[in-house]
């Protein structure tokens, strides 16, 4: 009798650890095919060729995204706490081909793809995210930012598949909306496919399953993170969505802006994992002025010098390092400040800060180069953003354990 209690205590030991890394890999995987999107401009670029699109067109399609895709993390919040992740995970799945697939048959049509890749694909990136970076850190309480860290790490170096995934289809002969097409169908398979491994742990919502107190939205706290967040990556979705343009004033080969996008997404990804790593150690507060003074300081670099290839590709992937840290450092300090049973629910409101910067960052740069036909002033506009960003890091009070 009590040789078969063990048999069954090992065994759901077994099963618990099985789950628990399935989900850290499914989630990270649902990840690497959602944030496809930080690859834009290779398509961005073809858009432009082929249909005759301005860079402010095309940058409003790249803002939609990521505003629509931190609104419908708030309803995906509230959705989570009564579903469970899978659900979410395959309505992201289906909003992202959905949306994908819309803009491969819009012939051109400018509103179709608006509509396709900006707000269907941003929604359903937003019930996925919300989803995939939730769940893992309440199996890992104690390394909510190296797991964090790990997670949205796919988020930044998926533009390194969909860069070289989309360059291959086009180079085969593909047009750009046949490319669209091929990429929605593919990764929004995978996306489904991943939903059957994402796990909460168990007993997970039994008792925790409460009604969230909204006078969180008026601490100091709060407004300070969505303010640092805002900053953050306002900074740098102005400059990558433009990045392929950048290089382009310098007459840079097409393959080499390829791989600067793909350089910046690489170091993204390892900047994430760096970042969360560091901050379990120095805490968020420093962690965020360091990661945010060097994105400062490389977004400047890379609009007031002169670019040779090499060069191009350097910045790029140092603009990637410190662009990554916004993701992972104001996840980890939401979790820290308010706790982990509640960071599904609050991290959306947190998110906001990224909504709004989805619509002024990309817009704003691509607006100014219309004008201007130079980077210099948006460039600098976007170091100085990211440095307020990194000042209100030292307006964060010591987070307590929670």
């Amino acid at each position: 009798m009590v040789s078969i209690i063990l048999d069954n205590f090992v065994v759901n030991i077994s099963i618990l650890q099985m789950k628990k890394y399935l989900t850290i890999v499914s989630s990270f995987i649902v990840m690497l095919c959602l944030g496809s999107m930080f690859a834009w401009s290779v398509i961005a670029r073809e858009l432009a060729n082929d249909f005759g699109f301005s860079l402010s067109k095309t940058q409003l399609v790249f803002g939609i995204f990521f505003t629509f895709f931190p609104i419908t993390m708030l309803l995906a919040g509230k959705l989570e706490r009564k579903t469970g992740p899978k659900l979410l995970v395959l309505i992201s799945a289906a909003l992202f081909t959905g949306g994908y697939l819309l803009s491969a048959i819009s012939n051109g049509s400018y509103l179709l793809i608006l509509i396709g890749m900006g707000v269907l694909s941003g929604a359903g990136t937003g019930f996925g995210y919300l989803a995939a970076l939730a769940v893992p850190a309440r199996w890992f309480p104690q390394r909510k930012g190296l797991i964090t860290g790990i997670v949205v790490a796919g988020f930044g170096l998926a533009a390194v598949f969909f860069s070289f995934f989309a360059e291959h289809l086009l180079n085969s002969g593909k047009s750009v909306l046949e490319t669209i097409k091929i990429i929605g169908l593919s990764y929004g398979t995978i996306v489904a496919v991943m939903a059957l491994f994402i796990y909460n742990p168990q007993g997970y919502g039994e008792e925790d399953r409460v009604k969230i107190d909204y006078s969180f939205l008026r601490t100091r706290a709060y407004v300070r993170l969505v303010i640092g967040f805002f900053m953050g990556t306002f900074a740098g979705l102005l400059v990558i969505g433009s990045l392929t343009a950048i290089g382009s004033q310098y007459n840079i080969e097409n393959h080499i802006l390829v791989l600067g996008v793909s350089g910046f997404a690489l170091a993204n990804f390892l900047g994430r994992i760096s970042w969360g790593f560091l901050s379990d150690y120095i805490g968020s507060n420093l962690s965020v002025l360091l990661a945010l003074t060097f994105q400062a300081v490389s977004i400047f670099l890379i609009g007031h010098l002169t670019l040779t290839p090499l060069l191009y590709l350097a910045i790029a992937a140092l603009i990637g390092f410190g662009f990554g840290s916004n993701f992972v450092l104001f996840a980890r300090e939401t979790a820290q400040m308010f706790g982990l049973k509640n960071f599904g629910s609050i991290y959306p409101y947190v998110f906001l800060g990224y909504s709004l910067a989805g619509i002024l960052g990309p817009v704003t740069g691509g607006l100014l180069y219309d004008l201007l036909n130079d980077f210099s002033l948006p460039t600098a506009i976007a170091a100085g953003m990211s440095l307020i960003g990194a000042l209100v890091a030292n307006l964060f009070k010591k987070s307590q354990s929670v």
